[in-house]
């Protein structure tokens, strides 16, 4: 495990995180994270950096593409990238698979959350194919981008080498969040359920 990764997991709980009716335990510090974040819309990044900042993330770091993602990653060791699929002129896809696969790669094994809008079930298993960590819809809300978070601390799988495919083992066992409340009105929480559905069946197979 990434020593920021593990260092976050060892400290204890420090806030919560409200939205709506619901309260949701923030369980790590992540002040010791250094985050890579790639998105193209300059109001959508404004946005998730907003959030991210408000997670005390320690160091973020943002790429407007994935040509320009890869050159970053080469000077600033990611301990977690997010990325959106649609991008030019090096769209998320491709900058995945040349993060996991290309001679060059500083660090193939880096985890990688994608965030899009697009959430067909072939978008989701393409991403799987490509070695995505996580997968997460817009619109998304603070509580579900925090949940994928703790999800690449929480559950870091072996990684896979194949003829066809290098990444996380696209076999996936489904833990609870934890949050210290769940009670209410599940749309917040969920407000990706449906790709969060096809997400999980995928990693079942």
């Amino acid at each position: 495990m990434l020593a920021a990764l593990q260092e976050s997991r060892n400290n204890p709980p420090q806030r919560n995180l409200s939205q709506g009716k619901h309260t949701v335990r923030m369980p790590y510090q992540l002040n010791n994270l250094n985050l890579l974040l790639v998105e193209d819309d300059i109001a959508m990044r404004a946005l998730i950096r907003d959030v991210l900042d408000a997670f005390d993330i320690g160091n973020i770091r943002v790429a407007n593409d994935g040509t320009h993602a890869f050159k970053l990653l080469k000077q600033f060791a990611a301990d977690i990238i997010i990325l959106d699929w649609v991008m030019e002129p090096m769209n998320g896809i491709e900058f995945l698979h040349k993060v996991r696969n290309a001679p060059d790669s500083p660090n193939p094994f880096v985890p990688a959350i994608m965030l899009t809008a697009y959430t067909d079930l072939d978008r989701v298993i393409r991403s799987r194919d490509a070695g995505i960590t996580e997968f997460l819809a817009k619109p998304f809300t603070p509580v579900t981008l925090y949940s994928r978070i703790v999800a690449v601390i929480e559950d870091q799988r072996a990684f896979v080498r194949s003829e066809d495919f290098f990444g996380p083992d696209r076999r996936r066992v489904t833990r609870p969040f934890p949050g210290s409340e769940r009670r209410g009105d599940a749309s917040v929480i969920h407000v990706d359920a449906s790709a969060t559905a096809a997400a999980e069946s995928v990693w079942q197979i």
